[in-house]
């Protein structure tokens, strides 16, 4: 999972925006301008169960978004049980979406380029790792090829639905391409299509159409996300990885 400013529109395509699709995973870059932005913070294996590791918060002056190809590293993760957190509760500025979240944890928002709807809700936890980013308000669509995929975790999101009625998923899924790239962790909401496992299905879209648009959600990872699939299960047993899943699944369009 990346940390500081490695942020993500998902796969998104809007009229006239001067900004390239990325296939694998379905993913956008999206340079962030920093006198739009505004920062807020707003209400299988043996051995030890691991959770991701993340740099510290950094200091430096606002940069375009951009994927960070750094492998993430496992350290050993306490073994005792804790209690649920308190929760806040973040909206969306235009009203209609809005999740729950960790008290300990931050949300700031960034506006994309100009001419560009939408904004993009960035949640950290209580260090400054950046974690998930979620974006809201894109007229949006997919692309991409065949991918072997694998799925981790799935569950109903009871509080969100397309304008066809169809209801997004969460999801925790692995995916692995013909050109031997080698794999790919992908966490969030997605169509029920991308929740299909096995050989030749399409890839992961990262972005769900709701009646504001469109909602993406990505966890940072890096690339790649775990040195393999029993460190990805071992990750699922963390306290970090059942409050992002929490967070998820509370999305709810009024």
């Amino acid at each position: 999972m990346d940390s500081n400013r490695a942020k993500l529109f998902t796969a998104v395509t809007t009229a006239g925006l001067a900004v390239s699709l990325v296939l694998a995973g379905c993913g956008l870059q999206v340079g962030a301008d920093p006198a739009a932005a505004s920062n807020m913070t707003v209400n299988d294996p043996d051995g030890p169960t691991p959770k991701l590791a993340f740099a510290p918060p950094s200091t430096a002056a606002p940069v375009a978004l951009t994927t960070i190809a750094v492998p993430a590293s496992v350290v050993p993760a306490s073994t005792a049980k804790h209690e649920a957190p308190a929760l806040k509760t973040f909206t969306f500025p235009d009203g209609h979406i809005s999740f729950a979240y960790p008290s300990t944890w931050a949300v700031r928002t960034v506006l994309p380029p100009a001419g560009v709807p939408g904004v993009e809700a960035i949640v950290s936890d209580g260090a400054g790792n950046d974690l998930l980013s979620l974006g809201n308000g894109f007229t949006a669509g997919c692309a991409g090829g065949p991918v072997s995929r694998r799925v981790f975790d799935q569950a109903a999101v009871p509080g969100m639905a397309a304008p066809d009625g169809t209801e997004p998923l969460f999801g925790f899924v692995m995916e692995s391409y013909p050109n031997g790239e080698g794999d790919s962790y992908f966490m969030g909401l997605s169509d029920p299509r991308s929740l299909e496992e096995g050989e030749g299905v399409a890839s992961w879209c990262n972005l769900v159409s709701t009646e504001n648009g469109g909602l993406s959600t990505r966890v940072l990872f890096n690339n790649p996300g775990f040195p393999n699939k029993g460190a990805a299960n071992a990750w699922m047993a963390t306290d970090q990885y059942a409050q992002l899943k929490a967070l998820l699944v509370s999305l709810t369009y009024a």
